[in-house]
């Protein structure tokens, strides 16, 4: 990564008043873009989804999350849902997590999950998404968290995440995730093979 081009960004804490423009980013460019959203056509780019922007009010209220900010931009549990895409998504990942009982096998009480991770289309290649990342380990540290987890449904934030000191614990293949007829749930494009469940454990 260039560092000049690393150094146009400035890194903050997403707070409340932010949510409004970070909906309107994750809109723009995760909500249609991540490989299990794309999968089951969750929605078009542009487009609100109600239950996933619910996820993201939560999260942000967590006063966890973290943003790549440049220029003069704006930006300075779950519930199930009525959406039956949304839901075969999160079936995945919550039943994952569910049996792994990262609490009892990692014998820690409180864990800080990485949910989501989104850089706009013009910002990709740069390096943000493993900055992002990375700033999210440092908080999860400075905040007493001893286990940091992520969902990686994609190999690029896979990639990321190893190369940050992650490791799977659980992989989930796409082909081989069947629905009750035996066809599989989702229909995921390569280069993006299978779910990895991937931890890092906190001094």
């Amino acid at each position: 990564m260039d560092p000049s081009q690393k150094g146009m960004a400035r890194f903050v804490t997403i707070t409340p008043d932010m949510s409004e423009a970070v909906i309107l980013h994750l809109r723009n460019n995760f909500f249609a873009d991540e490989p299990l959203n794309k999968a089951v056509s969750l929605c078009e780019r542009g487009e609100p989804h109600a239950a996933l922007e619910r996820l993201c009010a939560v999260t942000i209220a967590d006063g966890l999350s973290v943003a790549a900010v440049e220029g003069d931009t704006s930006i300075e549990k779950i519930q199930q849902s009525s959406d039956e895409k949304y839901n075969k998504i999160f079936t995945i990942l919550y039943s994952v997590s569910q049996e792994l009982d990262l609490f009892n096998t990692f014998q820690v009480d409180k864990i800080l999950e990485c949910r989501i991770i989104s850089v706009d289309q013009q910002a990709r290649g740069r390096g943000l998404a493993k900055e992002l990342m990375a700033r999210s380990i440092d908080i999860a540290k400075q905040n007493g968290f001893k286990l940091f987890k992520a969902d990686a449904t994609g190999a690029f934030s896979q990639r990321i995440c190893s190369s940050l000191g992650m490791e799977v614990i659980r992989t989930v293949r796409y082909d081989e995730y069947l629905d009750s007829s035996g066809t599989p749930v989702f229909n995921v494009p390569p280069p993006h093979e299978a779910l990895a469940i991937m931890v890092r454990k906190l001094p």
